[in-house]
């Protein structure tokens, strides 16, 4: 059984390594404020690159014919061979560079695909409000206003008529749970409260769809100045006169 010597490992060069990072980092800054774009900045610093490697095969090769003066034919041979391996492989990484830049480049010119995103329906407006849809949501009102301040005297006809049209900014798809969801407004106890229980719709809306609501209610209603006095008195807990 041949024994061989072990080798010593070869030294890594690696002088100049991190001063080409600085580099070429400086280099792309230079190449991007003068306008141009991040693929055509990677081929260029590859372009370079490669041709410092062809360059490095081209000192190479004029070394086949330098062996050693003396030395046998096979040692020329060997030497030839070596020479030719090494430059060889100059050229693969030469062109490994040039065509791994190619890619690059490519997939940086190619967008991203945009992540699909469920559109959002819009609301659908409802031209008039029935009366059951009134009395259903006046009584879930009136119920959630009467064990929340004990207050009774209210007007009846008048909630109904300011009812009629705020709920005009229900939208259809929510008509069906929207006392459901006067409740859980209710429960968050946010809304001021005055002597009307159709003011706790009113609060719900000015606090979902404050716009739509003034929309309605001002084309609507002769009262501007009175939705406009409760909002203030909603957003800022001012006690009505």
């Amino acid at each position: 059984m041949s024994h061989h010597p072990e080798r010593r490992k070869l030294p890594l060069i690696a002088v100049y390594a991190a001063t080409a990072a600085k580099a070429e980092q400086r280099v792309t800054e230079l190449l991007g404020a003068a306008g141009a774009s991040p693929a055509e900045v990677h081929t260029l610093i590859a372009a370079v690159q490669a041709g410092a490697v062809e360059s490095a095969q081209g000192e190479v090769i004029e070394l086949d014919m330098q062996a050693p003066s003396g030395s046998s034919a096979q040692v020329h041979d060997g030497w030839f061979r070596a020479v030719e391996a090494i430059a060889d492989r100059l050229a693969h990484i030469a062109d490994r560079t040039v065509q791994q830049a190619r890619a690059t480049a490519a997939a940086l010119k190619t967008p991203s695909p945009a992540p699909r995103r469920t559109p959002h329906p819009l609301p659908t407006p409802v031209d008039s409000v029935g009366e059951g849809q009134v009395h259903q949501v006046l009584e879930a009102a009136k119920s959630i206003f009467v064990s929340l301040t004990g207050y009774t005297g209210f007007d009846r006809d008048l909630s109904e008529e300011i009812l009629t049209v705020v709920l005009k900014c229900v939208s259809a798809e929510q008509q069906d749970g929207y006392a459901g969801q006067l409740g859980a407004f209710a429960d968050e106890s946010r809304c001021y409260l005055t002597h009307q229980p159709e003011s706790l719709v009113v609060c719900e809306r000015l606090d979902t769809v404050p716009m739509w609501l003034a929309a309605v209610w001002n084309t609507e209603l002769d009262a501007e100045l009175t939705l406009e006095r409760f909002t203030n008195h909603w957003r800022y807990g001012l006690s009505p006169s």
